[in-house]
C-alpha cells in the first residue's frame, strides 16, 4: 500500500491530522495521538503497515 493512501484511510477511520513534523503526520483520535510517516508515493512497509492498523484499530 502507498504512504498516501494509507493516509486516505486513516482520515476515513475519523482520525484527524493536527500537524506535521518534518515527514511525520501526528493523527488524533478520542485523546490518543499517533505519528505516521508519510513518504508520498512510495510503498509503505508490510510490518510498519500492519503495526500502525493494529494501533489505530483501523478496518
Amino acid at each position: 500500500m502507498k504512504s498516501s493512501a494509507f493516509h486516505r484511510l486513516v482520515l476515513a477511520n475519523g482520525w484527524r491530522c493536527i500537524r506535521m513534523v518534518g515527514s511525520h503526520y501526528l493523527y488524533e483520535k478520542n485523546g490518543r495521538i499517533v505519528p505516521v510517516p508519510y513518504h508520498g508515493t512510495k510503498e509503505m512497509g508490510e510490518g510498519l503497515r500492519k503495526k500502525l492498523i493494529k494501533r489505530m484499530q483501523l478496518q
